[in-house]
């Protein structure tokens, strides 16, 4: 079952399930095309773009947040075919915290395709440091991975390979 096809209630407490979309009342039934799912406070968004899995995170990624975060990754990619980690919102990456989540992120994601966003020159920079381009592309956009990936699937480019797309 993908992300887009679950059904699930605001009232559900179940850390390892995902969250509801943002505005839904207490008992509303969340079914269908979900767009975005809020989860800890809107700091990290769940979507499904062109079959993609899209996770957004927003704020300070430190070893607390992603402590907090780490348990509900597996219940948001059940289900995902391919998953893009966007932190173009991340205003603090720790190496701790970024550490923790790849962890997570890796048992949940083990045999997908899988990519990672920022667009800023000094976040790619931390990525490349902490040797996160040697495993995982590294795009500017959602817009451009999604791309990258759609061109792959159609013989062209070299879609979501590591270190090609790591650009300066």
């Amino acid at each position: 079952m993908t992300l887009a096809e679950r059904t699930h209630t605001q009232a559900d407490t179940d850390p390892s399930r995902v969250g509801t979309r943002p505005g839904a009342g207490a008992d509303d039934p969340v079914t269908g095309p979900m767009p975005a799912i809020s989860l800890h406070d809107g700091r990290m968004q769940v979507h499904v773009r062109r079959d993609v899995t899209v996770v957004t995170l927003d704020g300070g990624l430190d070893e607390a947040f992603a402590t907090e975060i780490a348990p509900t990754i597996p219940g948001a990619l059940a289900g995902a075919e391919a998953v893009v980690l966007d932190v173009d919102q991340v205003t603090l990456l720790d190496q701790a915290g970024f550490d923790i989540l790849a962890e997570a992120f890796g048992a949940a994601t083990a045999g997908l395709d899988c990519c990672i966003v920022a667009s800023r020159l000094s976040g790619r920079m931390v990525l490349e440091r902490w040797g996160v381009t040697e495993h995982h592309a590294v795009f500017t956009s959602v817009a451009d991975a999604l791309q990258a990936r759609a061109f792959a699937d159609n013989g062209y480019g070299e879609g979501w390979q590591p270190e090609s797309h790591t650009h300066r």
